[in-house]
C-alpha cells in the first residue's frame, strides 16, 4: 500500500509495519467505539475532535517495527503527544484521567487488532511499542495539564480583575449608609456588607498575587531597613485587639533590609492560619531571632499535625491540607503560597514542621540583608 512520506520518512519497512498499516483504518475505529462508549467526556465530540492526532500516532507505531527505527528502542513522539493534550484542554471536557483511559483503549485496541489478524510481533518489536505509546501518554498528561493550568490561571486573573471594582463600589456605598446615621438595623446590615466587602477585596488581591507569583518569578519589593522584632510586635498587637488571638511574642531585636509590608502581610497569614486551625484555648507562640546572618521567624500552633504527604503541597497554588478543605473558613489558599513567595523573595525560605506533640510550626528564614536577591 501506499505510504504517506510525511508520516513515515522511510521506505525500509518491515513486513509487520506494512500489516499495521493496513488495520489503521480498523484500529482506529474500533478504537473510538470504545472510547465513545465508555467516556462521558467523549460522546458528543465530532469525529475530527475525537480522532485528533491519534492517526499520526498509528502510523508512527508502524514506522517504529521498521528496520531504520527498531533498535532505537521507539521514537519520538513528543510534538504528537504534546499537540494531543493541547487539544483536549482547549476542545473537550477531558480531565488527565479521561486522556489517560483513551490512551489504554488504544493501546489495548491496537494489540487486539494485530492479534486477531495474525500479526505477529516478536517480544522486542511488542517492548518497542509500549514504550513509543507510554512516550505519547507521559507528554499528552504533562501537555494537558500545562495547558488547563494556563486557562485556569487566565480566567480566575480576569474574572478577579474584573470583581475588584465592584467589591469596591459596595464597600464604598454601604460606608455611605452609615455617615447618614441610619437605624441601627439598617447599620448593622452596612457594617456587615463593609465588612464582606473588604474581605471580598482583599480575597481578590490575594488571588491576583498568587496567579503572579505563579509565574515563578520573585516578587519585586521595595526593602528598607527596619527591625523586625518591631514589625512582629506590630501584627500581634494587632492580632490581640482585634481578632481576640492568645498570641506570645519572643525573642529579640533583629535589624536588616528587607520589606516590611510583605513580612506584615506574610506574618498576618501565617497566624491567621494558626488561628484558625490551632486548638481553641491554646496560644499561639510568635518567635524573632537571629542566626548566622540570617532572620528567623516563626509562628507554632497546637493542634491536629498536618499529614506528613501534605507538608509541601500546602505551600503551592490553590491548595489545601485536608483538614482545612473540611473547613468552613473562606480562603482561596493562597495565604501560604504567598508566605513562601516573600521569603524565596528575599533570598531565604519557608518550611513547615508539624507533629502531635510540638504542633505545627511555620518557620520564614531569610538573609538579614535581602538587597542582593532584589537588585537586577
Amino acid at each position: 500500500m501506499a505510504v504517506n512520506p510525511h508520516l513515515i520518512p522511510t521506505d525500509d519497512l518491515s513486513l509487520s509495519s506494512y500489516r499495521m498499516l493496513a488495520l489503521r483504518e480498523t484500529v482506529l475505529h474500533s478504537w473510538e467505539t470504545q472510547v465513545r462508549a465508555n467516556l462521558a467526556s467523549a460522546r458528543q465530540l465530532s469525529h475530527p475532535v475525537l480522532i485528533d492526532t491519534m492517526p499520526v500516532l498509528y502510523e508512527r507505531l508502524c514506522s517504529v517495527l521498521s528496520p531504520a527505527y527498531f533498535e532505537r528502542d521507539g521514537i519520538d513522539v513528543t510534538s504528537i503527544g504534546e499537540e494531543h493534550g493541547i487539544e483536549r484542554a482547549n476542545l473537550s471536557d477531558f480531565d488527565a484521567e479521561g486522556i489517560l483511559a483513551e490512551f489504554q483503549m488504544f493501546r489495548s485496541v491496537v494489540f487486539d487488532v494485530l492479534d486477531a489478524h495474525d500479526v505477529i510481533l516478536t517480544a522486542p518489536e511488542r517492548r518497542t511499542l509500549h514504550l513509543t505509546i507510554d512516550s505519547a501518554v507521559r507528554e499528552s498528561v504533562r501537555s494537558f495539564v500545562t495547558a488547563t493550568d494556563s486557562l485556569r490561571e487566565r480566567f480566575a486573573g480576569a474574572l478577579a480583575h474584573d470583581l475588584r471594582q465592584p467589591a469596591s463600589n459596595m464597600v464604598l456605598g454601604a460606608n455611605l449608609i452609615l455617615r447618614l446615621n441610619p437605624s441601627p438595623e439598617i447599620a448593622q446590615w452596612a457594617q456587615r456588607i463593609v465588612k464582606n466587602g473588604e474581605r471580598m477585596g482583599t480575597m481578590l488581591k490575594e488571588l491576583l498575587d498568587a496567579l503572579s507569583i505563579q509565574s515563578g518569578d520573585r516578587l519585586a519589593l521595595t526593602l528598607t531597613e527596619f527591625d523586625l522584632m518591631a514589625l512582629a510586635r506590630s501584627v500581634t498587637d494587632r492580632a490581640r485587639e482585634y481578632q481576640g488571638a492568645d498570641v506570645r511574642l519572643t525573642g529579640s531585636s533583629v535589624k536588616g533590609w528587607w520589606s516590611d509590608a510583605a513580612l506584615e502581610r506574610a506574618l498576618e497569614n501565617l497566624l491567621n492560619n494558626a488561628q484558625k486551625y490551632g486548638d481553641a484555648g491554646t496560644p499561639i507562640d510568635v518567635s524573632v531571632a537571629e542566626s548566622n546572618g540570617r532572620a528567623i521567624l516563626s509562628v507554632r500552633n497546637q493542634g491536629k499535625p498536618i499529614p506528613a504527604g501534605e507538608l509541601d503541597a500546602i505551600f503551592q497554588q490553590f491548595v489545601r491540607s485536608s483538614d482545612a478543605g473540611a473547613s468552613t473558613t473562606s480562603s482561596w489558599g493562597l495565604g501560604l503560597p504567598y508566605v513562601r513567595s516573600v521569603a524565596q523573595s528575599h533570598g531565604g525560605s519557608a518550611v513547615v514542621y508539624s507533629d502531635a506533640h510540638a504542633g505545627t510550626t511555620f518557620v520564614i528564614d531569610i538573609p538579614v540583608d535581602a538587597r542582593p536577591f532584589q537588585q537586577g
